[in-house]
């Protein structure tokens, strides 16, 4: 059969660029390998404009923040879902210094519209430092939203482990088991550095592990002091996250559990806490902290969208349609890392094309 697109990988990237190439072309296929520790599924949601530990605007912050907002609920209006949802968020500070520096960033003009002091002491926890209001936050409930997807697209979708071998290029066209596509796009996350085409591309993977717990005393909104808490319901909160790009091992780990678990009582009382579940995923980062975005530099029509660590609710909406808008941001364009291909990867390139 003859297609416009393939996408390969159907985490929030690649649900965001089926989404927005539906109104290109009906005729895509999405290849999708179901992954429990691809970080779109783990993911709590959570996007803000901060970068919280320096106490600064996180690169394109209110950009990312403005256009993703947009998106989300235009999408939800369109579509008569509830999948995003604008939350309080407010950082516990941990010390004088941090309740300084943010005192003088709420009186700066670029901060005044992001962030504020909180007055008022936050019942049940330690805040003897204070607090502060994060104006732009949200959270996205990515499982309802990618299963939403998956249930649209149903017909696009192909649940199979995509085997790179059976790509070919003939004549300005792919072609993959039998169809043939003219742009293809590789969403795989961490999944990408098995991919020998794109594999020179420094993708690291960060394990990230979040616990549920159940207590009647945290608050009904969204928390941060090295860890956040947020609530998902029935007094039910998520608490997260671990950061190691060390364990590659593909289980919750109790070291996790109990880093969590100890920086959450350091803000409130443990005693009235129920530990639930775990789950871990793995992030794909980059070296110098921003996306992968890009056409191959041998292969014409092959893309890349990765390298967006924790972020992809924050930044897709808006790098995907700069992609298609042709206006990639020469700061997250592949071409960077032109210097990193290695011979395989132009071998590799050039068995392709026949």
């Amino acid at each position: 059969m003859d297609y416009e697109f393939l996408i390969v990988g159907q985490g929030i990237t690649g649900s965001i660029l089926a989404n927005e190439l539906a109104d290109i072309s009906p005729k895509f296929k999405i290849i999708n390998y179901e992954n429990v520790s691809s970080s779109s599924r783990v993911a709590a949601g959570i996007m803000h404009t901060m970068a919280l530990k320096r106490g600064t605007l996180s690169w394109r912050g209110k950009e990312f923040f403005e256009f993703s907002d947009k998106y989300y609920e235009n999408f939800d209006r369109l579509n008569g879902s509830e999948f995003y949802k604008k939350y309080s968020f407010f950082r516990i500070f941990s010390s004088f210094e941090e309740q300084n520096n943010w005192i003088g960033k709420s009186l700066d003009n670029i901060y005044d519209s992001v962030i504020s002091i909180n007055e008022s002491p936050i019942k049940n926890l330690n805040n003897s430092y204070g607090s502060g209001l994060v104006k732009t936050a949200s959270r996205l409930r990515i499982t309802e939203f990618l299963d939403f997807f998956k249930n649209k697209y149903s017909h696009n979708i192909s649940n199979d482990n995509f085997q790179f071998k059976n790509l070919e290029l003939n004549n300005k066209l792919f072609f993959y088991k039998g169809n043939s596509f003219k742009k293809v796009f590789m969403c795989q996350g961490v999944n990408a550095i098995q991919n020998p085409i794109f594999n020179y591309l420094p993708i690291i993977p960060n394990k990230g592990e979040l616990i549920n717990v159940k207590s009647k005393y945290l608050p009904n909104f969204i928390i941060n002091s090295g860890v956040f808490s947020l609530p998902i319901g029935l007094d039910k909160f998520t608490i997260g996250s671990t950061y190691n790009h060390r364990d590659h091992l593909k289980r919750n780990t109790k070291e996790a559990r109990e880093e969590l678990i100890k920086k959450l009582g350091k803000i409130t009382n443990l005693n009235k806490i129920e530990f639930l579940s775990q789950k871990y995923g793995f992030r794909p980062t980059t070296m110098d902290r921003k996306p992968l975005i890009g056409e191959h530099p041998i292969i014409k029509n092959l893309y890349i969208i990765n390298g967006m660590g924790s972020k992809a609710v924050l930044m897709a909406p808006l790098l995907i349609h700069e992609l298609l808008q042709n206006k990639i941001d020469a700061s997250v364009e592949i071409r960077r890392f032109s210097n990193k291909i290695k011979a395989e990867n132009i071998d590799f390139a050039n068995s392709l094309i026949h």
